[in-house]
């Protein structure tokens, strides 16, 4: 049976789990996060788009950008302007209620909340109606939610009032809306007339979205834009009129700050030493790729995309049958290797690539969807063979741990480590070091506060492990191989690179300095 709330179950999990952290560090001052708070904080308070006046009421934040008279959030504006009704209601029932306008800690966890969690929600919802759709499949509908909510890097900066995960979401709800026949289901058998238009017009804007959260993103908003032309010819005009209102909107705002629709923050940068060194160099700091940078941000167990989710390695082997076998597969498979491979260019050409105190190439968030979409096409391939879904979830279970330990713990792991979940992240959980959040809220204290978390967790892994085989022999079979799998990668992990050195002894000493809340 597949009905009611087990049909929702995956994405009710994946939910309940971004709900339950809340990892918050106020003297650590993260400025990829905070700079975009005191944006916010500028609009609602104080009516400018510059945070002066917010600066002085809160102190220096670093990432910010500057004109002759005054400095600005270096950042895309798209999370900024997203959380100015967030905090506007929340400041105005405040003040309802006779208290003070939201302090750091306040406003950071309702912009969390409301500007990207439930968003991404409501994102994790659609992509679970599409891969059941596409799959006909219940067991890859909850797999594949599961990984790709809880085991990439969705899900550390899904729990940060960052663009990161916000832009993924975005580029790929537009690939949702062009990939929708008219004949799917989107709310009822009747269309209006022009309904190709009205979608196309939607994938557009959503493409278009993108790059308000991450400028980056444009890369992926351009493979969109070739994907929608080769797929609607004539009718690729539709596209590019609906991306027009968030394009001229961000070229307005560009001009308000820098005098041009087309000077970006990365060339008015205030800190100095940011301007002489990660963005003097080529374009902003943007110069040809630097080989070396492939592997670390690829395969580093401190900074990986495929050490953090092993799952994703499954999309990249996906697209390249898909692409081998033709047919509608090819062309998304296609799709997804540009988007792939302008990312991952554009990460190796940034002289500040690995971006420093930081889960993952968080750069490059974007691409985790598109490589769960190649899973996805290659599902019926992988479930012809009995041992190919639990080989999927025996990758799936220590990317959920890697990145849900990250993403609850501490979503800014130092560069000195070069395995900072089993060097810093686990030994902080056992030495009773716990964050903020459902646990702390519910009287939980140490090691204790992450036990609904970890609970949410362990449910959507049994979840994923499952399996739908009805023999009891091949579903032990398939358990046996989903243990064994992610047991082997998670065992070779825990014992790489487990000799501390002074840098990283420093650096665990300021994240106990830091911590909050304050350790009993």
């Amino acid at each position: 049976m597949d009905g009611g709330l087990r049909r929702h179950a995956a994405c009710l999990l994946v939910t309940l789990a971004y709900l339950a952290a809340s990892p918050y560090y106020e003297h650590l001052n993260n400025p990829n996060e905070n700079v975009r708070i005191w944006a916010t904080r500028a609009i609602v308070e104080h009516h400018v788009l510059n945070v002066d006046e917010v600066s002085r009421e809160w102190g220096y934040v670093n990432d910010k950008a500057k004109n002759a008279w005054h400095v600005y959030s270096g950042k895309a504006p798209g999370a900024t302007f997203l959380g100015v009704p967030v905090l506007w209601v929340h400041t105005k029932l405040r003040a309802l209620m006779g208290w003070a306008p939201p302090g750091k800690r306040q406003a950071t966890f309702w912009l969390r909340l409301v500007a990207v969690k439930l968003p991404l929600a409501l994102f994790f919802f659609a992509f679970a109606r599409y891969v059941e759709r596409a799959t006909r499949s219940p067991l890859a509908r909850d797999l594949l939610v599961l990984a790709l909510g809880l085991g990439t890097l969705m899900y550390p900066y899904g729990n940060l009032f960052v663009g990161h995960a916000l832009a993924a979401a975005a580029a790929f709800s537009a690939f949702l809306v062009l990939d929708a026949e008219d004949g799917d289901e989107v709310g009822g058998s009747w269309r209006p007339r022009g309904w190709t238009a009205i979608r196309l017009a939607a994938a557009g804007f959503l493409a278009a979205a993108a790059v308000l959260f991450e400028y980056q993103a444009v890369l992926v908003s351009a493979a969109l834009a070739v994907y929608a032309a080769f797929r609607y010819r004539r009718r690729t005009a539709a596209f590019l009129l609906g991306a027009l209102p968030p394009t001229v909107a961000l070229g307005v705002y560009h001009t308000v700050l820098f005098g041009r629709p087309w000077r970006l923050p990365f060339g008015s940068i205030e800190n100095p030493e940011f301007a002489r060194t990660a963005h003097a160099a080529g374009f902003h700091g943007l110069t040809l790729p630097h080989a070396a940078a492939f592997p670390a941000f690829l395969f580093s167990p401190a900074y990986g995309l495929f050490a953090f989710s092993p799952v994703l390695l499954v999309g990249v082997v996906g697209a390249a049958l898909s692409i081998a076998r033709g047919g509608r597969a090819r062309r998304e498979a296609l799709l997804v290797t540009a988007i792939c491979a302008l990312m991952f260019l554009f990460l190796a050409g940034m002289s500040n690539w690995r971006a420093g105190w930081c889960v993952g190439p968080r750069y490059i968030t974007t691409v985790a969807p598109f490589l769960m979409l190649a899973v996805v096409r290659a599902w019926p391939q992988i479930a012809a063979r009995w041992w190919g879904p639990a080989l999927v979830a025996g990758l799936a279970i220590p990317s959920v741990v890697l990145n849900v330990v990250a993403g609850a713990v501490y979503p800014h792991y130092p560069e000195v480590f070069d395995n900072p979940v089993f060097d810093l992240a686990l030994p902080l959980i056992g030495e009773g070091y716990a964050p903020y959040g459902l646990g702390w809220w519910l009287g939980l204290r140490g090691a204790a506060a992450l036990a609904p978390l970890a609970a949410i967790v362990v449910a959507a892994i049994a979840l994923a492990a499952a399996g739908t085989q009805n023999r009891v022999h091949l579903w032990a079979r398939q358990l046996a191989v989903t243990i064994g799998v992610a047991a082997v990668y998670l065992g070779s992990l825990a014992a790489y690179g487990r000799h501390p050195n002074p840098q990283e002894a420093r650096a665990a000493a300021l994240v106990r300095a830091t911590w909050e809340p304050p350790r009993r």
